[in-house]
């Protein structure tokens, strides 16, 4: 009979590297919430739980009534269903979850390499770029899929089930098309490697490669036409395309001017990238080269860039010999015990309240408002973007908000007009005049509120060091 004991795997210092690597993800998604984007996004699937599909803007007073596609339907729904069984502290496990498979995945990735040390190395600036990156929004589950995708491509796993990948990633995040241009660049540099005379297993990956694009494509195209908006889904990301003009204002979709540490982390991983080249197949430095030079020109791309560029690192680093991924010790296998109970149990202990972080939200500004006659739900306000974000959370289904975050759906003349007010543009004065607000929500160091209160058509009715509700002069509200 088998020793239960000889049969069980060791405990080796991969497990125990890959189990920190695991547990810092898992750290990375259970900080509070709080990202902007992420509120809309609960609003809606508290609105899809409670009501159905979302097919019309019911947040904001600008666009309400307009029909809407919901990238993310699946994603906010996702949300909404969370919400209701687990409240906040179901969000916050779901967000740990999220990145802690993440994590695990990008472990992965860098397993062609022999030394469990150098992928160690590897996954530091990794993890780095995920702290500043990795935020509550769906796009976070499209992280999980690209990872899920590169797994596969790389050998782990039936590439038939990239149908379900696909099927989930069109329904979660409109980036799906990163994942067909990834593939269809490892296709291209497999092809470059059999030209070349690379490797014997080459037309093997090529082979690999095109299966993977296919049965992708499969999934994409089957749920971009059976889901709860038919194909405009599919046509999405194409229409945003369009859109560019609008897009070139969000600060994501601009070029980083890598000023932060976690941008100057994906330059340094850059540089790595470009030694590791000297060994790497084609097959993995054509895509690399793609994403990054689209990281380059818009930061939004650098986290998919970091994912993208792990397997050509794992396999274009030093390949010390002998391995070091096999070894054990008693100290190993107890740490490898430790961090099996930790990774479970950290999520378990850092969820507990307060579970969001609104500091950057003007609550108080708000709920003076209230006290005052100038709820958002009972007379239209201007405010900035994000404070949009707050108010579809807030309100809900009332229409209070003026405009929030979401560019891609709002008409590109509200998005201007907004702009304007932004930046305290000369025509400020006209936007006002069109849109007629009651009241101002703005922070106070911008400068339209330096620019409105020293007309005398606008009064300071609360203030504080952040914020500043200015009220409209010929407002029944704003008399004494």
């Amino acid at each position: 009979m088998t020793d239960v004991t000889t049969a069980r795997r060791p405990a080796t210092l991969e497990r125990v590297l890959g189990l920190s690597v695991v547990l810092v993800g898992v750290g990375i998604g259970a900080q509070k919430l709080g990202d902007n984007s992420f509120l809309t996004h609960l609003a809606t699937g508290r609105q899809m739980f409670d009501h159905g599909i979302v097919r019309e803007d019911v947040f904001t007073w600008t666009s309400g009534g307009e029909s809407v596609v919901v990238q993310s339907w699946l994603a906010s729904l996702l949300y909404g269903i969370v919400d209701e069984l687990g409240g906040f502290h179901g969000l916050r496990l779901l967000m740990a979850v999220s990145t802690g498979v993440l994590a695990g995945l990008l472990w992965l990735l860098t397993g062609r390499n022999s030394s469990v040390l150098i992928r160690a190395a590897v996954m530091v600036p990794t993890l780095w770029v995920g702290l500043h990156a990795w935020t509550e929004r769906p796009l976070l589950i499209a992280f999980v899929l690209l990872a899920l995708m590169l797994v596969i491509a790389e050998g782990r796993g039936d590439p038939r089930w990239l149908v379900v990948v696909g099927v989930l990633w069109i329904s979660v995040h409109g980036s799906w098309p990163m994942g067909l241009m990834i593939l269809s660049a490892r296709w291209f540099g497999s092809r470059i490697d059999r030209a070349v005379g690379g490797d014997p297993v080459t037309a093997e990956w090529r082979d690999r490669d095109a299966d993977a694009a296919i049965w992708l494509s499969v999934g994409v195209l089957l749920a971009g036409i059976v889901n709860p908006y038919g194909p405009r889904l599919l046509l999405f990301p194409f229409d945003l395309l369009g859109r560019q003009e609008t897009l070139r204002h969000i600060s994501e979709w601009q070029a980083s001017g890598f000023e932060s540490t976690w941008t100057r982390a994906f330059l340094m991983l850059v540089v790595v990238v470009v030694i590791a080249s000297r060994t790497a197949r084609w097959q993995r430095i054509v895509p690399t080269l793609v994403v990054i030079v689209m990281a380059l020109l818009s930061a939004r791309n650098i986290p998919v860039a970091v994912i993208t560029m792990l397997p050509l690192l794992g396999e274009g680093l030093p390949q010390p010999r002998p391995t070091d991924r096999d070894y054990t010790s008693s100290a190993v296998h107890l740490a490898s015990r430790a961090l099996a109970v930790l990774v479970i149990a950290i999520p378990l202990i850092a969820i507990r309240g307060p579970h969001v972080d609104m500091k950057r939200y003007p609550i108080e500004a708000i709920n003076a408002m209230e006290d005052i006659g100038l709820s958002p739900v009972e007379v239209p306000v201007v405010h900035q973007d994000f404070v949009g974000n707050y108010l579809d959370i807030r309100y809900a289904e009332a229409g209070a908000a003026w405009i929030d975050d979401r560019f891609e759906l709002h008409d590109a003349k509200l998005v201007d007009d907004y702009l304007t007010l932004l930046d305290g543009a000369p025509s400020w004065g006209d936007v006002l005049d069109q849109y007629d607000p009651t009241a101002i929500l703005w922070q106070t160091d911008r400068v339209l509120v330096a620019l409105a209160s020293g007309t005398g058509k606008w009064t300071v009715v609360w203030q504080d060091d952040d914020w500043t509700v200015l009220c409209s002069a010929d407002a029944a509200e704003c008399q004494p």
